[in-house]
């Protein structure tokens, strides 16, 4: 008898612990709006992806500074994971060259063709992800979006 209770006590810590509510407890909310700006088909100008992150429904603030010049890859500061996966009509490659810090959760990534590519008209699919590594769990999400250069 005495097993079972501790069964069925064991059972019911699992099923909290492996909970995908409780799983995403710490997880951001990642909201993002794609502008082709100054992509035209044909140029190299940067298009911008805004971003929210929000954790437990407030802004996650105080989570990197302003990262790179615009004009190369960028390096995020220690701890911090970027992903931007972007399918491209026509096999364009981009490349995000700036993440800045707006500030109250907000960010912006400046994305641009890669050397010798230039913007094809159509619809590029993204996957933007963020994370605090190393402890993944203090703070990670991703959305998906659509860029539509014209």
């Amino acid at each position: 008898m005495r097993s079972v209770k501790m069964f069925v006590v064991l059972t019911a810590v699992l099923g909290l612990l492996l909970s995908p509510a409780l799983a995403r407890a710490d997880e951001a909310v990642v909201q993002t709006k794609a502008s082709a700006l100054l992509a035209t088909p044909g140029g190299t100008d940067a298009a911008i992806i805004s971003v929210v992150v929000t954790k437990k429904g407030r802004p996650a603030v105080g989570l990197g500074d302003n990262v790179g010049d615009g004009t190369a890859p960028i390096t995020l500061p220690e701890g911090w994971e970027l992903t931007t996966i972007i399918v491209a009509p026509g096999g364009s490659v981009l490349v995000p060259t700036q993440f800045v810090n707006e500030g109250n959760g907000s960010y912006t990534i400046r994305v641009v063709p890669v050397e010798n590519a230039t913007w094809l008209a159509g619809d590029y699919h993204y996957v933007f992800g963020v994370a605090k590594a190393p402890s993944r769990a203090d703070l990670r999400g991703n959305a998906l979006g659509v860029l539509t250069v014209q």
